[in-house]
């Protein structure tokens, strides 16, 4: 493990090279334009959304300092530490605690500088990072990591963790013209009330580590009554259109089931697909066929899908229809110490 502080590269009494804990009210506008500049090609619209928060939080130091001294709660999210060279930040890596137990800690955001790559820095970071979940009784810590980065992920399999799988974005440019709408046998509309049903057929397609990680949460697919009125406005002034429909051959239960947002005014199009285990290799293809087909009445933006790492016979059914994989996210994870 490394050193927290490199106190043999300090002058005048100014910390000027090495690695030191993550400082929220210094160091919060650095670290936003290092991952800005070195994620920026790889976000999604969430982590644009995210990287636009922290960029506003980095103007208000002063404030963000004050409220970080007063709540425990902004060390959960922004804990870390940050490689200083020459006086510069030009490393990062970021500490959140992931359940409400201490038990999982995710590390996120491990960034450095192209300038100053290859010197070692990111895994003397990952190794603070280690150190310091270690040192807090952490019992797990939990990454993420796209599938073509070989050299982080051969970094953190030389640290210990291990793959736990993931999800696939996946991507069309457009529909493709002239899709009929398949013969899909039990094919219905999702009720608000059976969002039970839908809730446990998302749930049944995890595998004990991902539900070990991050399970849906019931909530996420339960319509309050706002969510509903928003869906029939935006579709009466036809703005876009949510389209929920199962596959449905007994009363208690989902077979599959998608849930597709159409646009009208701003692309692009999005849908979730879920079957449940024993079912995968029936139905695919047809849903994906009609989420192609109901788009032919829309402009003929790009459609974006995402699905776990496993569900083969969804992806061959995307491509078929003109999908490529715009990008793999693996979760990776190392067990620090057992639990009692």
């Amino acid at each position: 493990m490394v050193a927290i502080h490199d106190t043999t590269q300090q002058a005048a009494g100014h910390f000027r090279s090495g690695i030191r804990p993550f400082d929220i009210g210094r160091d919060l506008r650095p670290v936003a334009k290092l991952i800005a500049d070195a994620f920026s090609h790889e976000l999604d619209d969430n982590g644009r959304a995210a990287l636009r928060e922290l960029r506003i939080l980095s103007y208000m130091g002063g404030l963000v300092r004050l409220l970080s001294r007063s709540t425990g709660d902004f060390q959960d999210v922004f804990n870390g530490f940050v490689w200083i060279e020459d006086g510069q930040l030009v490393g990062n890596v970021t500490i959140q605690k992931a359940d409400s137990s201490g038990h999982r800690w995710q590390i996120a955001n491990v960034a450095v500088a192209p300038a100053y790559r290859g010197r070692g820095i990111s895994r003397a970071l990952m190794e603070a990072a280690l150190q310091h979940i270690y040192e807090i009784g952490g019992t797990w810590a939990v990454l993420q990591v796209r599938a073509n980065n070989a050299i982080a992920r051969g970094l953190y399999e030389r640290l210990g963790f291990e793959s736990m799988g993931g999800h696939v974005n996946m991507f069309a440019p457009q529909p493709p013209r002239n899709v009929d709408f398949p013969d899909i046998p039990n094919l219905v509309s999702i009720q608000p009330a059976q969002s039970k049903l839908l809730y446990d057929l998302a749930v049944s397609q995890y595998n004990p580590e991902a539900q070990w990680w991050r399970m849906p949460r019931r909530s996420q697919f339960q319509l309050t009554l706002e969510q509903q009125l928003n869906e029939w406005m935006n579709r009466v002034i036809g703005k876009q259109a949510t389209y929920r429909k199962a596959v449905q051959t007994y009363r208690d239960r989902f077979d599959a089931a998608v849930v597709l947002t159409a646009r009208r005014w701003r692309g692009p199009h999005e849908f979730k697909l879920w079957v449940r285990p024993p079912e995968q290799g029936r139905t695919e293809r047809l849903l994906v066929q009609w989420v192609m087909a109901t788009l032919q009445a829309y402009p003929l933006w790009p459609v974006r899908t995402s699905l776990s790492t496993t569900h083969q016979e969804a992806k061959l059914a995307l491509e078929e229809f003109g999908f490529q994989t715009e990008f793999t996210l693996l979760t990776m994870r190392r067990l620090m110490r057992k639990q009692a």
